[in-house]
This record gives structure tokens, sequence and C-alpha cells, in this order.
């Protein structure tokens, strides 16, 4: 017996919508048109970030370069709204935001600082529009990367996150490969200088060009505007013998309580914005030189002698002072009490 099979008949609206799309101008929808965007993202990015990196030393390797370059060619690609990157700085162990781009200062805005505040703990953050994801290094957390998606559906921000997600690991290497590039050339730099004070310590130039210029070297050490030094007569009172610095030549008449206390008690002294007050406002204190941030005061000893105090005072780039800063001028200090011996001996 002959069995008849009848053709099932498909619906045909699924390919009537996709030819009527293409009549109307458009393409047949794709599920792959989006994952091939986002790969085409992703491989530009990590072109991106490799060019920077592999760049000469001129152009500067520094981490803001590298985040200014991310965060435009980001923008450009994924036509977010706006997008950051925060690093955190390894003294002050703040957040700081390296680059932006669009908006006008978005990342000040109260959404922003909400959502840095919930970074912390969670890997990956919303705040309304905001999302962070977070940047690793070895395990620890190194930073942010912060997009608004304003404006934009779920599908293009799923891509985002994708995108996000796969080129992070790439930006987080770019980072900290420019951030120890910066370490390593400001350490070079600082042991210059270092030497360069203990050549002039031993020189023959005369004793006040001697100390004068190493007091110079001393505040290039630790980039700061004005440094002084103070030395201590017979009768253990403390008398300005140097200044140095771009800020330095104002401060000829300084009397510093502060150098007067680490005299007495023989230990150096940090001092930040909000416990300086009491030690510069003197009549004829720093703060009568300019408006002072951030002091460092360490004693020169010679032998189990102090004999004076090296101080110096606001670092060029505006950050506060750190124990670095003071370990490095205490070395330097007794680089300075032996040459003072030795100049007081001759004399």
């Amino acid at each position: 017996m002959a069995v008849t099979r009848s053709k099932i008949r498909r619906s045909p609206r699924k390919s009537l919508s996709a030819a009527t799309a293409i009549v109307r101008g458009g393409k047949a929808p794709s599920r792959r048109s989006k994952s091939g965007e986002g790969d085409r993202m992703i491989r530009t990015l990590q072109q991106r970030l490799l060019g920077i990196v592999s760049g000469s030393e001129e152009e500067g390797r520094s981490p803001v370069v590298v985040a200014a370059g991310f965060v435009q060619a980001f923008r450009q690609l994924t036509k977010t709204a706006a997008v950051a990157i925060y690093l955190r700085d390894e003294q002050t162990r703040e957040m700081i935001c390296l680059a932006e781009a669009g908006g006008s200062d978005a990342s000040a805005t109260p959404e922003w600082q909400e959502l840095l505040a919930k970074a912390e703990q969670d890997v990956r953050v919303a705040c309304g529009e905001l999302r962070a994801f977070r940047l690793h290094r070895i395990g620890r957390l190194e930073g942010l990367v912060v997009v608004s998606l304003a404006g934009l559906d779920r599908r293009a921000a799923r891509v985002i996150g994708t995108v996000v997600g796969a080129v992070e690991p790439w930006l987080a290497v770019a980072l900290d490969h420019a951030r120890l590039t910066r370490k390593y050339a400001a350490k070079i730099l600082r042991i210059q200088n270092m030497e360069q004070v203990s050549d002039l310590l031993n020189s023959s130039l005369p004793e006040s060009d001697k100390l004068r210029h190493a007091l110079e070297a001393a505040v290039r050490l630790v980039e700061a505007e004005a440094g002084a030094l103070f030395l201590a007569g017979d009768d253990g009172t403390l008398t300005l013998c140097a200044m140095g610095g771009e800020r330095g030549a104002a401060g000829l008449m300084l009397q510093s309580p502060s150098a007067v206390e680490v005299f007495r008690k023989g230990q150096p002294l940090l001092l930040k914005q909000e416990n300086l007050a009491p030690w510069v406002s003197a009549p004829q204190g720093w703060q009568s030189v300019f408006p002072v941030t951030s002091l460092v005061s360490v004693p020169i000893r010679a032998g189990s002698r102090s004999v004076g105090v090296l101080e110096v005072a606001n670092r060029r780039s505006g950050k506060p002072f750190s124990n670095w800063d003071v370990l490095e001028l205490a070395s330097l200090s007794n680089q300075f009490g032996l040459a003072i011996d030795n100049l007081r001996r001759s004399r």
C-alpha cells in the first residue's frame, strides 16, 4: 500500500521580514555581526596598546600616555558617552584618574564617585548607566575602567562589556609596564643626584658654594620646590646656611620651628596639610615665604652629634611627601654631616 507524505510548508514570516529589511535598504539581521564588531574592536584596541608601549622613549611611555591613548581609541570605536581609567597611586593608595574621554569632567560627578567607592569590593559594578571594570595585575587591584553606557541598547552594552573584559589584561600589562619604566628611570635619576651630592660635598669648592650646590641637588632628588640647610653654632643655635630650589630665593630670612624641633629631638619629621599649621605659621616661618602643603625635615649628624637640619617644602607635582622621601633625605643628611664635620676640623 502506497503511503502519501504531505509536504509541510514552513511559515514565510521570517524570510519575508528579512526580505523586507533588504528591500528597505537595510541588511538582514545577523547575530554574528555584533560578535564580529566586538572582535574588531578588541583587535584594534590591542594593537593600539601594543603600539603605545613599543613607542620610542621620547614619546613618553607614561601611564598617562597609555591611558589617554586607550580612552580615545575606545570611545571612538564603541561610541560610548564617556570612559575613564583610574590607577591606584603607590604612595597614597588613592585611585587617581589618569585619563578620560567624553563629557565635561564626567568623572567628577557624584555618580562616578559613588561608583568608585563600590568598585573597591566588587569585580563589576553598576551605578545607573555607569559600569566599572577592575584592572588586575599579579592578583592585586591596580585600577578601574569606568564606562558610561548612556544612550546604548542592551546588546551594545553587552558587546562593550565583552570588549573591556578581553582587553583588560592587555591594558593592565601596558599600564604596569609604563609605570615600571618611569619608576626605574626616576630611580636612576635619583641615584645620579645622590652621587652628585657626594661629589659636591667632597669637591674643592669654597664651603658656602659646596653646601649650596649640594642642597640644590638634594632638592632635585625629592622634586621639591624649595629646600633649606640649617647649621648649629657652638651654642646649639640653628642658623640658616643656604636656600635652594626654584622658590628658595624668597626665604633668606627663614626661621623654622620644625627645624628647631627636629634638631632638639634628633628625629625626622614628615608634615602634611592636616598637621602643618603649628610648624610653618611662625612670623618668619615657611608660610611667610610661600604657601606650604607638605614638608620634610631631617637631622644632620656627625657621628652621634646633631650638627644641623635639612628641610624641603612642597613637591613640584603637588603631591605630599612620603616616607620614601624621608629615607632618601636621611641618607643624604649623613653625607652632609660628614662633610660639615670635615670642614670644621680643617678650619
